[in-house]
């Protein structure tokens, strides 16, 4: 799959034209398979992704819903409203699973970590990023 760095943008972009969308589809799906192997997809209750969605992060939740059926919220709901009590009985003693397609800095997913702990202290809370550095990976596949 084409992944490139673009210093004046300081992001990633997929390159949609030489490898076309089967390419990358069977890149999500075979990193999906592995993360379920490890992780057991059919464990999570409600999936975090950032709202505006790319189609790589489109892609991977296309194929976590062939797994289950999660709720889906989003980063930014849960920044903005934590306190709200609809998002607290989503997220309060369910088991999350926050996706991405690239974690770069790992700001964004620190402050969403720290606002689930608060809101979920006890269930489980997992990360699937594509591309991330390898000094912000717990564990790596």
């Amino acid at each position: 799959m084409g992944v490139t760095y673009d210093d004046t943008e300081k992001k990633f972009v997929f390159d949609f034209e030489h490898d076309g969308a089967e390419d990358i589809g069977l890149s999500i799906r075979s990193a999906v398979d592995l993360a379920h192997k490890k992780i057991n997809l059919y464990h999570y209750d409600v999936v975090v992704m950032p709202e505006n969605r790319t189609k790589i992060n489109q892609y991977m939740l296309r194929y976590i819903y062939r797994f289950n059926q999660p709720r889906l919220c989003h980063v930014e709901d849960i920044l903005t409203n934590s306190m709200a009590a609809e998002l607290r009985s989503m997220i309060s003693n369910k088991n999350v699973l926050v996706i991405d397609d690239v974690t770069t800095s790992g700001s964004t997913i620190n402050e969403v970590l720290r606002t689930l702990r608060i809101l979920n202290e006890d269930n489980e809370i997992t990360i699937f990023s594509l591309i991330g550095r390898k000094d912000l990976m717990a564990d790596s596949m």
